[in-house]
């Protein structure tokens, strides 16, 4: 029996026909069933072991057998886990071939929404650092606000192109390119992204790849790593795109060990090992990764004697806010507190006079007179000391109401600052002020949903 859809463009068809001869109507027949929803825990906040069929390559992740209303638990709001599509997952799989001894810097170079950043963040060690970027100026609040809440403090976010990192220095040890692309990998769960392909626009991506590959290339380290993937099938984008930059710089292809009943496809081309993911395969949606070692030559960065950014010296600090203060440096920006870890202060004044650092440092607490109120950051925090702050333990539909600033009634005793949290994992700051309290969780994050009526948990109560 011949598949062939109607929802899926001609030209598409034709190629995947041509590029999977022999598995093409299994290809295609898969294309029309519902995607996996997928997700990934985060335990520094959230340990739980599910029953349910887990994610093969990647710990702590686990496919639930319906979409259920994230918006309506709270803990998807405290940055407890992430949705993220299973096959990008795999990510996990090539960093654990890396090998780089002692404290690394690693750059997510088009990051936003975050899921790889956050996976990065969880992945690298705490003494690395994380720089995670995104070009699209109104694709960077969503970045940001996803990597607050889950709750590391060893990053920085940017908006910058791809060129200003070239220009920055063999700065990197790790550099992660999820490239924008033509999106066939996702056609079956975003119906829209079919509509919106075209052989003319899969042309451009592949030349758009090839300048992020060019212009960033010169960012990364000798012996340091690049993890190239997209979310496509389109040979042009991918094995075509890295036998494209052989021709360019010196690397070795890394391979990454399988397990069979993963059933993803190894490929190698031009002697560079590529991983693929097929709809009638995986039960993930489609991708593409391969690792490469850069072999070349690379002269590392010097840091200017004197930098022209300087960081100014916190006027006063809380006691007892924060975990480990004497790796942290901190400092003031008007009337904001912040700190960025120690060891990385030289490569941050680097980013700082180099690129659009739309946060360079956790902002913790804001000054107020004589008084330091605390920030959603540090409400967010894994490095928050636990007896900094009282929780107050908050009912699912108080907690909504909590993130959607509605009025509700919440007995305080204490006129300190306290945590709302949702089966203990802090949601935000409230204040008691006698006769009714602040809710500082931030307006721009509230929960918008009208229809609150379908609460159902994919934990259970």
């Amino acid at each position: 029996m011949t598949f062939s859809s109607s929802n899926w463009p001609a030209d598409f068809v034709q190629r995947i026909r041509t590029q999977f001869p022999e598995t093409a109507d299994s290809f295609i027949e898969a294309l029309d069933f519902n995607a996996r929803v997928s997700i990934r825990l985060n335990t520094q906040k959230f340990r739980i072991e599910p029953n349910l069929p887990k994610v093969p390559w990647a710990n702590q992740a686990y496919f639930l057998p319906e979409r259920p209303v994230f918006a309506l638990d709270p803990l998807w709001h405290a940055g407890a886990y992430y949705v993220q599509e299973a096959s990008s997952m795999f990510l996990e799989r090539a960093f654990r071939q890396i090998v780089i001894e002692g404290p690394k810097i690693v750059l997510d170079l088009c990051a936003a929404p975050g899921g790889k950043s956050t996976h990065l963040n969880s992945l690298i060690h705490d003494e690395d650092l994380l720089v995670t970027n995104e070009v699209i100026r109104s694709r960077v609040p969503i970045l940001a606000e996803n990597l607050s809440k889950w709750g590391q403090s060893n990053y920085v976010v940017s908006n910058s192109d791809a060129k200003q990192f070239g220009e920055l220095g063999a700065l990197f040890d790790v550099l992660m390119i999820d490239a924008p692309c033509s999106g066939e990998g996702l056609f079956r769960r975003d119906p829209e992204a079919a509509k919106e392909w075209n052989l003319e626009n899969a042309n451009l991506c592949s030349v758009r790849q090839r300048r992020i590959l060019a212009e960033s290339w010169p960012c990364l380290k000798e012996g340091g790593y690049l993890i190239y993937s997209t979310c496509t099938f389109n040979p042009a984008e991918n094995e075509e795109n890295l036998s494209w930059l052989k021709s360019q710089g010196g690397f070795e292809s890394i391979r990454i060990p399988l397990q069979p009943d993963w059933n993803i496809n190894e490929i190698e081309n031009d002697g560079i090992f590529g991983y693929r993911f097929l709809p009638h395969r995986v039960k993930g949606e489609g991708f593409f990764l391969s690792i490469l070692k850069k072999t070349e030559q690379t002269a590392p960065v010097r840091f200017p004697k004197k930098f022209k950014t300087r960081l100014q010296k916190a006027a006063a600090l809380p006691d007892g806010w924060l975990q480990n203060p004497r790796e942290k440096i901190f400092f003031q920006h008007n009337d904001q507190l912040k700190f960025i870890p120690a060891q990385w202060e030289l490569e941050i004044l680097h980013l700082f006079e180099k690129l659009n650092l739309v946060k360079g440092g956790t902002h913790f607490a804001t000054l107020k007179g004589k008084d330091i109120l605390p920030e959603h950051d540090l409400a967010m925090l894994n490095e928050r000391m636990n007896e900094a702050f009282e929780r107050i333990d908050l009912t699912q539909e108080d907690a909504l109401s909590y993130l959607a600033k509605d009025n509700f009634a919440l007995e305080l005793t204490s006129k300190n600052w306290q945590l709302a949290s949702y089966k203990g994992i802090p949601l935000g700051f409230v204040k008691n002020l006698g006769n009714r309290f602040n809710n500082y969780y931030p307006k721009e994050w509230r929960l918008r949903m009208q229809d609150r009526s379908n609460k159902k948990l994919w934990y259970g109560e």
